[in-house]
């Protein structure tokens, strides 16, 4: 009985620790000195241990933004109000990697859900968003007004143009370098209504401009109770594997993530079986993929590539090139780290040595964009899509680290580690660029077109008449 009550204790006093923390970041005010020393703490440690912190801006204009932003702290404001104004500064260093959370981890369900969708909740939630261009457009429509159909585009919210709205919450998002189709990527996933409850907060009163076929209406949306909030979602495989039909050719491979669970056995058998059928053309689709272990994702490459190559180097192996160096920084940080080693790929025996079409857009991120830069230096690859959300040349990860922020229990997490790949010579801040860029109508979307895909078998087919 006792050992029952001591459950008991232990369950009820997670729960109350978990609503109690809820609140922390929520509910209490912090006292403004206490908000500015983890502002402090977080420049003080990325100044410490993030070897790539100066690559798109410089030492000045990076403590000119900390230091605004700790004299915007004033006033006693939530863990949420220095969340949003951290990422404000931390999404002008440029790297995706580089990340200020809220600890989900020591939250319950329930509270999760209650912090990104509250029961009383904002205007903002009555519709789903897509972003295409600087376009905004519904594409869920959860108000009362059955008028308003799936496509119908929002010129403004609060008479603020909706372009203008895109580009300022984008300063919200993290991402690599001066890449943009990472950002609207995530934007598509939720971020638009979530950076932008954050960012104004109160459950004021939201006026909609919207044009349609119908023509332009205005529209207010008030806060509304919400009965239920669900988080779970059912997981589709990680990989899979078809031939476009059963006589066909020509593979296709899509690989959803490279984050992968102990039981997954690897991409032997697929690449085995296409050797096998000695097919002509592989399709590989990298699209919405936003990363994992690189292991993983070296692997594909070694079922491509003909010799033993380089997946990435760290600073030991590019000492000589003087490449990047021009930061002390970054070239203090190279010689310290000049023990470590790098991943070397060596080719399998069932590889794939026919033409390749590779598909990837901007949710093509971390090691995604990391393999999609190495299959540039293949010659029988074809990229089609939208540029990679990942940098094609650098990121700074490996070892990712966490750190709470004592006051506020905001999440730092950083990596530590600068990897380098492709083509060293151009850090341009960008991803890998398609060879055939492939863009959306809303309508095309809508109609859940695959326009990439509709491009690779037509060029198949043009392939197959000259032959």
């Amino acid at each position: 009985m006792k050992r029952f009550a001591l459950v008991l204790a232990l369950i009820f006093g997670n729960i109350i620790a978990k609503a109690q923390f809820l609140d922390e970041l929520t509910v209490k005010l912090h006292d403004p000195s206490d908000l500015k020393k983890d502002v402090w703490l977080a420049q003080t440690i990325l100044e410490k241990e993030n070897p790539n912190l100066y690559l798109y801006i410089s030492k000045k204009q990076l403590n000119k933004k900390f230091d605004s932003l700790r004299n915007t702290i004033r006033e006693p404001i939530t863990s949420i109000g220095l969340y949003v104004k951290l990422l404000s500064v931390i999404s002008y260093i440029g790297d995706g990697h580089l990340t200020i959370n809220l600890d989900l981890t020591k939250l319950s369900l329930d509270d999760v859900a209650v912090l990104k969708k509250p029961s009383l909740q904002h205007p903002i939630y009555q519709f789903d968003y897509h972003v295409i261009a600087n376009r905004l457009y519904v594409i869920k429509n959860g108000t009362a007004d059955s008028s308003i159909k799936v496509g119908t585009e929002i010129l403004a919210i609060n008479k603020v143009p909706a372009a203008k709205l895109i580009d300022s919450l984008s300063q919200y998002i993290t991402s690599d370098g001066f890449n943009t189709t990472y950002k609207k990527f995530l934007m598509n996933k939720g971020y638009f209504a979530e950076r932008y409850r954050f960012l104004y907060p109160k459950k004021e009163p939201l006026t909609f401009d919207l044009r349609s076929e119908q023509g332009i209406k205005e529209l207010t949306l008030n806060s509304f109770q919400k009965v239920s909030y669900s988080l779970s979602v059912s997981p589709l495989p990680t990989v899979e594997y078809k031939l476009l039909s059963p006589d066909s050719s020509i593979a296709y491979i899509k690989i959803r993530t490279f984050y992968n669970d102990d039981k997954f056995v690897g991409y032997d058998s697929i690449f085995s079986d296409i050797k096998k059928r000695n097919l002509e053309t592989l399709i590989i689709d990298l699209r919405d993929n936003i990363g994992g272990a690189t292991h993983w994702s070296s692997s594909v490459y070694s079922y491509l590539i003909d010799t033993t190559t380089y997946f990435y180097r760290l600073p030991s192996e590019i000492m000589k090139q003087k490449i990047l160096f021009d930061n002390p920084q970054i070239r203090n940080w190279a010689k310290r780290a000049s023990t470590y080693k790098f991943p070397t790929v060596t080719p399998k025996a069932s590889g794939f040595r026919g033409k390749i079409y590779v598909l990837i857009n901007g949710g093509s991120f971390s090691a995604t964009s990391l393999l999609a830069a190495n299959l540039q230096n293949l010659k029988n690859v074809i990229f089609v899509g939208e540029e990679t959300g990942g940098s094609k040349n650098i990121w700074t990860a490996g070892v990712m680290k966490n750190l709470t922020l004592p006051a506020s229990k905001l999440l730092l997490t950083y990596g530590n580690i600068p990897a380098y790949f492709g083509n060293i010579n151009e850090i341009d801040g960008r991803g890998v660029r398609p060879d055939i860029p492939i863009s959306y109508d809303i309508e095309q979307y809508l109609a859940k077109k695959d326009l990439e895909m509709e491009w690779v078998i037509k060029d198949i087919a043009k392939e197959a008449q000259l032959k």
